[in-house]
């Protein structure tokens, strides 16, 4: 912990104690950009959560005594970039508001949140930091371009538009009407969401260091309220991927039914043939969430899965065994392998797979998903399976998240184009970083759908 803490209340100027703070923070030794307000608050004993919050940016609850360590809640429905800068304002009130309670609504303007803002925009891009990136960036006039502050804010790891708000108001270095009402119309204007695109940022280092720094709160076992929201919103929302017409209500029906009535559920029979590979979803999911959980894994657990996915259809032998013929698969950016060097190609990943979970307790959360993911799209280009080869790799990750003690996901059916095109990114070019990126923002949707108690607020 640093030693600021008898001095936080004396600083009138948040600059001067954000620039305090890093003092005692980094000791003397080299300061690495982005910062991370994340790894600060683990470092103050401050327990961080995500939490699904629709009014509020985040929450601090203060100690209740010396056994108890003070809490911050951060909107896990905000950008990464937000949550970064509320994880740095909530910081600010462990320093300076330690001994009270306070809920920082979205948009609050009152004196204490005023302070914590910018003492959040001091922490993550420090002055004399940020200078240096506008001399480099500067035109002959010691102006910087809307496109270059898209640079230096892809460098401090905050958001475009605070970034721009910084330097126009503290540096001057920003050409033309500065005023609040010009700067959102060259905002909306610049459109940066879309310019980062085009020039290939993204936020993979940012979504990495939360959750290597979150990695205990992200612990998993499967308990009751997991295999409820799975076995609903996961069926409905991978249903809905595959092209069936099926709603929450209807899903959540076929759900019940098959857990209280298994295979008499009137959903298993020919005359709901439409509805079979809903009840081959939830035998997937009843193999996952199993408990206790087993400690080991092979690929060939799909061959398990894909045998789960078609067991309630009128011949479950058809799942569980590999195609037995070349397919051209609709739609796709990749050529599936020849049906004869499936269990070779299957063969090559089973070695990474038991290699990366021997070893996964020694790795950062942040890799070994990346692993996962790296496995999940290698086997949607294998294509072992004539059908059910994306359900099944979908199932396949959560049950190596789930062996591992992480928490598993499920892509929202609105998340699917972005989901595709990542993996047709990482088809195309072997890039992964779109793929990393969504399946990290998912899982820290996922994990605080699990745990958020009061979605109200």
């Amino acid at each position: 912990m640093t030693n600021i803490y008898s001095d936080a209340l004396r600083f009138s100027d948040p600059e001067l104690l954000a620039s305090d703070y890093l003092n005692a923070f980094y000791n003397a030794t080299p300061i690495s950009f982005p910062i991370s307000p994340f790894e600060m608050l683990n470092y103050e004993r401050v327990t961080f959560v995500l939490r699904n919050f629709k009014k509020l940016e985040g929450v601090y609850i203060p100690a209740k005594g010396e056994d108890d360590v003070p809490i911050v809640s951060i909107n896990a429905r905000r950008p990464i970039t937000r949550q970064r800068f509320t994880a740095a304002h909530e910081l600010c009130h462990h320093l300076k508001d330690s001994d009270n309670q306070i809920a920082c609504a979205i948009g609050a303007r009152d004196a204490s949140e005023k302070f914590a803002d910018a003492f959040a925009s001091a922490l993550l891009m420090p002055m004399f930091e940020l200078r240096k990136k506008v001399n480099q960036y500067s035109d002959e006039n010691g102006n910087v371009s809307l496109e270059s502050v898209l640079h230096i804010a892809d460098y401090f790891g905050v958001s475009f538009e605070s970034c721009l708000y910084r330097i126009a108001y503290k540096i001057h270095a920003i050409d033309g009407d500065t005023s609040p009402d010009s700067l959102k119309k060259r905002i909306k204007k610049f459109k940066p969401d879309n310019v980062r695109k085009m020039l290939g940022l993204t936020y993979l280092d940012l979504y990495c260091d939360l959750v290597d720094n979150y990695a205990e709160q992200l612990r998993f076992t499967p308990n009751d309220n997991a295999r409820y929201l799975f076995e609903h919103e996961y069926i409905y929302n991978d249903s809905r991927m595959e092209g069936a017409e099926v709603t929450i209500e209807e899903a959540s029906e076929i759900v019940t039914d098959l857990r209280l009535n298994a295979q008499n559920s009137t959903y298993c029979n020919e005359e709901h043939e439409a509805y079979m590979s809903i009840a081959g979803h939830y035998k997937m999911y009843q193999s996952i969430f199993e408990s206790p959980t087993k400690d080991t894994l092979s690929i060939y657990d799909t061959f398990l899965l894909n045998r789960d996915l078609f067991s309630y259809y009128p011949c479950p032998e058809f799942g569980g065994n590999p195609r037995q013929q070349n397919v051209l698969v609709l739609g796709a950016k990749f050529e599936a392998v020849d049906f004869r060097d499936i269990y070779p190609e299957l063969a090559k990943i089973d070695v990474e797979i038991k290699s990366f979970f021997e070893k996964r307790h020694e790795l950062k959360p942040s890799e070994y998903i990346m692993h996962i993911a790296r496995v999940h799209h290698r086997i949607t280009v294998i294509h072992p399976f004539p059908e059910g080869n994306g359900r099944t790799s979908r199932a396949f990750m959560n049950m190596q998240l789930v062996r591992s003690e992480l928490s598993p996901i499920y892509i929202k059916v609105e998340e699917k184009d972005e989901y595709i095109s990542a993996l047709e990114l990482a088809d195309k070019e072997g890039n992964y970083t779109n793929l990393y990126e969504i399946i990290f923002k998912v899982m820290i949707r996922v994990h605080a759908e699990m745990y958020s108690s009061n979605a109200s607020t």
